[in-house]
This record gives structure tokens, C-alpha cells and sequence, in this order.
């Protein structure tokens, strides 16, 4: 299934990672991740990143988002931070302008649990969801290959 990837900036979006298997909030009609996270108007996934691809970039590896900043990997081997804040969009570390972040993203449903976001943040408490993303940053950086991370 192809699902759109469009970021709303200012740590809104989720992480996505080829190979990631985790789970993810979608918008009702299942036509894009849900960049309003913490509402009743998404549902979870738990489903597996197959690809990634953006019309101008080429085949992504990964994008993490960590506070405001966001970290592009692409397959060439090449990382791109983009800004979130200030400049929503711009790169950081590169001279390369992107018109349109949206990415096309293959995903492998693999169970529709019924909940919305909202509901799955409050089964969880503090040290769980702590633990979580810990958990989450390391598969990331496995799955990235990256021994050390600017974000980690």
C-alpha cells in the first residue's frame, strides 16, 4: 500500500525508516500518515516501512524527527538536516533547496489495532513512553547503519 508522507513541520510528522516496523498513525481513509498526532482522528498501524520515495531526492532511507530538526537519509549515503521551526523546509547543512518534502512511502499493513494516537498515548506512562522512543532511536540507528547519531 502507498501511503503519503507530507510534513506540517515543527515536530508534528513521524519518523519513518525503511525496514521499521513499528506502529503508526494514519489518517482515517488510510491515504497518508497523520501529522495531528494525540487526536481521535487517526488510527493505528502496525506495519512495516517498505520504501520511501520523494520526486526529488530519489529513494530515501529514513527520516527522523527529533525535536526541530529534521534528519533526511538518503541512499546515496548522504544526510540532510532540514528545519522545522524558524525556516520550515530549508535545509541546514547543504545549498540544495526541495520545493515539496511529500513522500510516497510503501508500507506492509500488518494489523489495523483500532486505536486512535490519543488512546495508545494514554495506555502508556511516562517511563514507558521514555522507554519507547529509547527502544525506537536505537532500531533507527541500526536500521540506518549509523554508529552515532547528531540526534541520539
Amino acid at each position: 500500500m502507498i501511503v503519503k508522507w507530507e510534513p506540517e513541520w515543527y515536530a508534528l510528522d513521524q519518523s519513518i525508516v525503511v525496514g521499521d516496523i513499528d506502529f503508526f498513525y494514519l489518517t482515517k481513509d488510510s491515504q497518508s500518515f497523520c501529522s495531528d498526532l494525540f487526536g481521535e482522528n487517526d488510527c493505528e498501524v502496525k506495519a512495516e516501512i517498505v520504501s520511501i520515495k520523494h520526486l526529488e531526492l530519489g529513494n530515501i532511507k529514513g527520516i527522523v524527527v527529533v525535536g526541530l530538526d529534521y534528519f533526511v537519509y538518503l541512499c546515496d549515503g548522504q544526510e540532510i538536516v532540514v528545519n522545522a521551526e524558524e525556516y520550515p523546509g530549508e535545509i541546514v547543512n547543504s545549498e540544495r533547496v526541495v520545493k515539496d518534502w511529500s513522500c510516497e512511502v510503501q508500507i506492509n499493513i500488518f494489523e489495523r489495532t483500532g486505536l486512535s494516537s490519543m488512546e495508545r498515548s494514554d495506555m502508556m506512562n511516562g517511563p514507558e513512553t521514555r522507554a519507547w522512543k529509547k527502544e525506537r532511536f536505537e532500531r533507527y540507528k541500526t536500521l540506518l547503519n549509523l554508529t552515532q547519531a547528531d540526534w541520539d
